[in-house]
């Protein structure tokens, strides 16, 4: 059965149409031992037939539509690689959404053992990734035990009426007229990037600890501030350096809001579907400013974005701009209008280890982030597992670019308060 993409579909399938990013999500688990490659292999299978929008390929032109693929396409969603230059090859791969299913997973059965997963960002955000996840991890389990387990069918509202409906007229009128600035704006700067046109795909990690996890959070504490407040002042400071900003000038730096934050429990797991918005935060250079006085500012700044219904705006304004133009003009209104941070930073948050527990063996390292982005887009993501915490950055660049991003990497961790690694960041796989 056909279905109609939801507007945030059709937005990220856009970023990739104007060369912002590949819009697909990427996750890497490691084990300290093998799962069963035929039961992962089945419920993966079982997975994507219990999600009817995940087993779809898009189809675009007048009437854009999630349909159905063939049914021999469910081989060409898993593979096996013999190395881990193979796994990191799979890893950066870009797929097309226009071949179903939207789903793609690599086990790396060597030495080590270790799966990559990709999924569409069209059809959801990190956030329902993670819900996949642990979604797949317990059909996975029960079919350990019974081989013939069918997980029940995930095919609730995939729009974002049910985060609009939480709040009143007034709500959405004041997001809508004092949030305008918070979103849609490309940023006044770029992460000087080669744009060399033999750029290739490439993941980047920096490992933090959990003796330094536990010190940033108990700073953190400390100071009233968030563990993303931490990390965006680190943030600030580095590229206030990297792009040699004056005293005075300011620098704007957007952040993804995961907006099931209104909508209560946020566990359960109702549907693959696109809930993330946006705000912008803007800080000015203040020379000779401690890291103490800058987080200061920062936690500040995004506690009054809290106190405004963070993120509302934008789903008011795309909920209005369809609701007033009806859909072909609303479509071609965004596809004029919107615009991609050309520096952004997103938090993914906390991957559960309880719940990507795969026939009680759980993954000894985990890390999701986003889209690869190109040229001059840059974005940097955060999210930890099992108390550690890993930094990515996901870029189409050359050789020099990645080894500029691997420094960049590294002055981060070394801005954070504490002792920083004194090893080089890493692949996408944790190694050199």
């Amino acid at each position: 059965m056909d279905r109609k993409p939801e507007i945030f579909d059709k937005v990220q399938r856009l970023y990739g149409v104007r060369g912002c990013n590949d819009h697909e999500l990427h996750c890497l688990l490691k084990f300290e031992r093998p799962l069963d490659l035929d039961v992962l292999k089945q419920s993966v299978f079982a997975s994507i037939r219990a999600i009817p929008v995940l087993g779809s390929r898009y189809v675009d032109g007048v009437r854009p539509r999630w349909a159905s693929p063939a049914a021999g396409d469910l081989d060409e969603v898993f593979s096996t690689a013999s190395s881990e230059a193979e796994l990191e090859a799979f890893m950066v791969a870009r797929d097309d959404e226009r071949f179903g299913p939207q789903l793609r997973a690599c086990v790396l059965d060597a030495e080590s053992f270790a799966i990559a997963f990709k999924l569409n960002h069209m059809i959801c955000d990190a956030a329902g990734f993670k819900q996949f996840l642990g979604f797949l991890a317990d059909v996975y389990s029960r079919r350990i035990v019974d081989p013939g387990y069918r997980p029940p069918e995930i095919d609730a509202d995939r729009s974002m009426r049910a985060v609009l409906d939480r709040f009143g007229m007034g709500a959405k009128l004041k997001a809508l007229l004092l949030q305008n600035g918070d979103n849609n704006r490309p940023g006044n700067h770029r992460f000087p990037l080669s744009g060399d046109q033999k750029a290739e795909p490439f993941i980047v990690t920096r490992k933090l600890g959990r003796s330094r996890l536990t010190m940033l959070t108990g700073y953190g504490h400390e100071k009233h501030a968030t563990l993303n407040d931490i990390v965006l002042t680190a943030f600030y400071r580095c590229m206030f350096r990297k792009l040699a900003l004056g005293a005075g000038e300011d620098l704007e730096i957007p952040l993804m809001v995961d907006m099931r934050r209104y909508l209560g429990d946020t566990n359960q797991f109702r549907t693959l579907t696109n809930l993330t918005s946006m705000v912008s935060t803007r800080l000015d250079l203040s020379r000779d400013e401690s890291f103490e006085n800058a987080l200061g500012r920062v936690s500040a700044i995004m506690r009054g974005k809290k106190r405004a219904d963070l993120g509302l705006n934008v789903f008011v304004k795309l909920d209005l701009l369809y609701r007033l133009f009806g859909e072909p003009a609303a479509d071609r209104i965004v596809r004029k209008r919107l615009n991609n941070p050309l520096i952004c930073m997103t938090n993914v948050g906390i991957l559960s280890p309880a719940r990507l527990c795969f026939g009680g063996l759980q993954p000894y390292d985990a890390y999701l982030c986003g889209s690869i982005r190109y040229s001059p887009y840059f974005q940097l993501a955060m999210s930890s597992y099992n108390g550690e915490l890993t930094l990515t950055v996901n870029q189409c660049g050359s050789a020099a670019d990645r080894q500029q991003i691997l420094s960049f990497l590294g002055d981060v961790d070394a801005e954070l308060p504490g002792e920083g690694l004194p090893a080089a960041s890493f692949g996408a796989l944790g190694v050199g």
